[in-house]
């Protein structure tokens, strides 16, 4: 079921950078692990600032091309937590924690919403004067 337009992915992916970028602090992580919690923050703070929603500010990709590399990173961090993270317990439980979260909001999220028609400039119309021919 798709109930979270663009807009309000756009503020859940600025809570998930936030949750990022707190989760050092919060859950006192190693120096390496959150030296990659703060990239991935900042990659996914990229991300949503260079999407074409009302939440973005360049608006590079669109939202359909958004919720595909979502998804290439969910498959990423689950690899990662059960091949290169297999034996540090804390890093697989943070990086499947984030990829479960990033699994609930693309499950959620309603891709399509944000493809509108273009508009283009036509120029000046022409109102048919009384001696015209139509």
């Amino acid at each position: 079921m798709k109930i979270l337009t663009p807009a309000m992915h756009g503020i859940a992916d600025y809570l998930m950078v936030l949750l990022l970028w707190s989760a050092p602090t919060f859950f006192v992580l190693p120096d390496d692990l959150s030296r990659l919690a703060y990239v991935f923050g900042i990659a996914h703070l990229a991300l949503t600032v260079c999407t074409d929603t009302t939440s973005g500010i360049f608006r590079f990709f669109s939202m359909p091309l958004h919720g595909l590399i979502e998804f290439g990173v969910i498959i990423i961090l689950v690899t990662v937590s059960y091949t290169i993270f297999r034996y540090d317990e804390r890093a697989r439980g943070f990086f499947l924690t984030y990829a479960v979260l990033l699994l609930v909001l693309f499950l959620v999220t309603d891709y399509t919403d944000s493809e509108k028609p273009v508009r283009r400039f036509r120029g000046p119309t022409q109102v048919p004067g009384p001696n015209t021919i139509v």
